[in-house]
């Protein structure tokens, strides 16, 4: 038959003969057998990756003639492209487990992926927009492949404002916060007696029990992202 590789630790041979009776052999020897080492068709099981040469040997009468074919038993990849995970902003440092062989990030994503390097586990990637990217990390040995997914969810960061400080004459106040995406809560220092119209509303009333000065925090979140900004009003 003729040379080959395979991917795991049993190959079927390919051995013929027109006449005689034939044996397989194995150098090296140690930890190889055959389901039935008279059959040309036999099936070869090691016990570990290496090369081995296998000898089909066929005796009729006093002919004896003998032929080699060569196998290389790989180790087969596990590939794991890491955990699903999400992220604030376009950036992120994927994180596959190497195995054996070379490997290779590939994505599929709403944008256009750009990394640092393909080739190595953990690449860095920065992304054109926000959205659900999926990575592949593909490994391959010889003949062997095997790849593995990770979802990475890129997280738009919201640009946010509080409004500007400002001083009142009574006690409410009209609020100015404003966000690009994500929903937002007002908060306040100090909160005793504080209370708002909606406290998620960017632009809510606020009412405090005596004068003096409050910090009013507004704090956005969009899926990862948690920005705040604060506005002093007196």
């Amino acid at each position: 038959g003729a040379d080959a590789s395979d991917c795991d630790l049993s190959y079927t041979l390919a051995g013929s003969t027109t006449v005689g009776a034939g044996v397989w052999t194995s150098v090296p020897a140690a930890g190889v057998s055959f389901d039935d080492a008279t059959d040309p068709l036999a099936t070869v099981t090691v016990l570990s990756t290496g090369s081995y040469t296998l000898t089909w040997t066929v005796t009729n009468g006093s002919c004896v003639v003998a032929d080699n074919v060569v196998l290389n038993f790989l180790q087969s990849p596990t590939a794991d492209a890491g955990a699903d995970a999400s992220v604030c902003g376009l950036n992120y440092t994927l994180a596959a487990v190497p195995s054996v062989g070379s490997g290779a990030w590939t994505y599929t994503g709403p944008g256009i992926a750009t990394f640092n390097s393909t080739i190595i586990a953990n690449a860095n990637v920065t992304v054109s927009v926000p959205g659900v990217y999926t990575f592949t990390w593909t490994e391959t040995n010889g003949i062997c492949t095997d790849n593995d997914g990770v979802d990475i969810t890129f997280d738009a960061v919201p640009v946010i404002t509080a409004g500007a400080d400002a001083s009142d004459c009574d006690l409410s106040y009209t609020l100015a916060g404003s966000t690009t995406i994500g929903a937002g809560v007002w908060t306040s220092v100090p909160a005793a007696g504080v209370s708002f119209s909606n406290i998620n509303d960017p632009l809510a009333t606020v009412t405090v029990p005596a004068t003096g000065t409050y910090t009013l925090t507004w704090t956005v979140t969009n899926g990862s992202c948690v920005v705040a900004d604060n506005v002093v009003l007196n």
